[in-house]
């Protein structure tokens, strides 16, 4: 059983295309146009907005949710970067799992996340997976239930440098 993404999954590598191609293209004429030599908040606000988002949108979304994972034959594969970063797991190693609930603009979406040392090691979410509902039956049937884990922004961006 395999992962599948959603249309949004394919909109976030078209966002950060999008995003790098303005850091790279526009942000440089704020510094160098004499137009913008006395604008400070241009000059430090935008760049900061700009670059954040992207790092944000690069390592927490783009490298924890949307993944493509493969369950076969007792093992588990994940695939980060749309394949870039393999990492594989053995069913005996994962220790459960637990559910979280997250609400954006589009609504409230649920998230598993699969546990092995006490540490998240597999994030599958309804909103970036349009097959979540079997890949969680799946997951219950075969893993201990570790309960549900409150959404936490301070968590989130802990998650960027693990």
């Amino acid at each position: 059983m395999k992962t599948k993404f959603t249309f949004k999954a394919f909109l976030l590598p078209i966002v950060l295309i999008a995003i790098l191609c303005a850091i790279i293209f526009i942000l440089p004429d704020f510094f160098i146009s004499p137009h913008y030599n006395d604008k400070i908040f241009v000059k430090i606000f935008v760049p900061t907005i700009m670059i954040s988002s992207f790092l944000l949108l690069l390592f927490l979304e783009f490298r924890t949710k949307c993944t493509i994972v493969i369950f076969k034959n007792k093992e588990i594969t994940v695939k980060q970067f749309f394949g870039l970063i393999t990492k594989k797991y053995v069913h005996s190693e994962i220790e459960g799992w637990k559910y979280s609930h997250q609400s954006d603009n589009g609504g409230t979406y649920e998230f598993i996340f699969l546990y092995s040392k006490e540490n998240k090691v597999i994030n599958v979410s309804q909103s970036y997976h349009r097959n979540y509902l079997k890949i969680k039956d799946y997951i219950q049937n075969n893993f201990n239930h570790l309960g549900y884990e409150k959404f936490s922004y301070i968590n989130e961006f802990k998650e960027i440098f693990k």
